[in-house]
């Protein structure tokens, strides 16, 4: 084999780096963001504005059923149960004390009464498990309108919730997930790249922790 100088050999390409996917957006100005009634309502959680462009999704499916993944206090149940018209079932999911979140910045936030701020209202029914969704299948929940997935942020259970949200919501309904951003504490943003990738049609609310897919009907 003939020898090759270095001199003629080409110099090496750098390696090749995938530019960051980016979900398709939609402004908060497209979506009918009204003021909510903050009365019995803690704020955190959420960002300025969230909760009502989170009300304003919901409401867009006009739901009959509704069910949230990580309802912790019960503050985002009672929200949507008191500025969304027509929900007859509204079914929360959590899990008990001693659960540990994949993600770290999350172990604190694992609620001690789950639910307690919905539990007035007869159309709210929490279901609570050892691990909350991750004990759960299709078989143990009610087919719903809309679902909003704010639980565990690690990959594991995003998108277990994500394919289980996809066995119930019913066509025509809405998923939306809280927690897209870039901080890189969690794994929302890449499960949902990877979600959109394989031709899911996942949408940014801009300004906002929000994103959804509207369920084809």
């Amino acid at each position: 084999m003939p020898a090759t100088s270095a001199s003629t050999c080409p110099p090496p390409s750098p390696p090749c780096r995938a530019s960051p996917m980016k979900l398709s957006t939609v402004s908060r100005s497209r979506l009918n963001l009204r003021p909510l009634d903050w009365t019995g309502l803690e704020r955190r959680f959420m960002n300025e504005s969230e909760l009502e462009t989170l009300v304003a999704l919901v409401a867009s499916v006009k739901p009959k059923g509704v069910l949230e993944f990580g309802v912790n206090t019960g503050r985002t149940s009672k929200a949507i149960l008191r500025h969304v018209p027509g929900i007859q079932c509204y079914q929360g999911i959590d899990v008990l004390p001693g659960y540990v979140t994949e993600r770290l910045v999350q172990r604190k936030e694992v609620p001690e009464d789950p639910g307690h701020l919905a539990r007035g209202d007869s159309r709210f029914h929490l279901v609570l498990s050892a691990q909350g969704s991750l004990d759960l299948t299709a078989a143990d929940l009610q087919r719903c309108d809309a679902a909003f997935i704010d639980g565990d942020h690690g990959r594991r259970a995003v998108e277990h919730d994500s394919r289980l949200a996809r066995q119930l919501v019913r066509p025509g309904g809405i998923i939306i997930w809280h927690d897209y951003h870039d901080l890189g504490n969690v794994d929302v943003r890449e499960v949902l790249h990877e979600q959109a990738a394989a031709g899911a049609n996942i949408q940014h609310v801009k300004g906002t922790w929000l994103a959804f897919e509207r369920v084809a009907g």
